[in-house]
């Protein structure tokens, strides 16, 4: 009877070590912890730096349509954009700085043909204000409060 309760147990502990993705060779993912601050983020993806992990949105569009929200992260003291429920050609911005798209102080993405969300690189936004905009393919501009 002590075998096979030994058995069950050791099992049981195998079965949850694997769900829990502590066993080797498991594929399931390691958590992503956030790898750069501030103007070190800039231009990097939020997602593959970890920075998306520590996130909130900080500032989002008035305005009736897509969804534009300013993500920022505490951690990495960067911020990005983030729009929802747009069409195929809208482009958004994550603007700071002066507010004109240049290189390091700007970073667009194009939402592609047959989605409806996307997200911007981060820009920095320690100790900077940083606000998203929307370009629609109609011409009309929506942005967001500065942060």
């Amino acid at each position: 009877m002590r075998t096979v309760l030994r058995l069950a147990v050791t099992g049981a502990a195998s079965v949850l070590l694997a769900m829990s993705g502590a066993v080797p060779g498991n594929a399931a993912p390691a958590a992503v912890a956030a790898h750069c601050t501030g103007s070190g983020c800039t231009g990097k993806s939020p997602v593959s730096t970890g920075c998306d992990r520590h996130a909130r949105t900080v500032r989002r569009s008035a305005e009736i349509g897509p969804l534009i929200e300013l993500r920022y992260s505490s951690a990495c003291r960067a911020a990005w954009v983030r729009v929802t429920h747009a069409r195929g050609g809208d482009r958004i911005e994550a603007r700071n700085k002066g507010g004109a798209c240049r290189h390091k102080s700007c970073y667009a993405k194009t939402v592609a043909s047959g989605r409806s969300s996307a997200y911007t690189a981060m820009v920095n936004d320690k100790g900077i204000k940083a606000w998203g905009c929307l370009h629609r393919r109609n011409g009309n501009i929506v942005c967001t409060e500065a942060y």
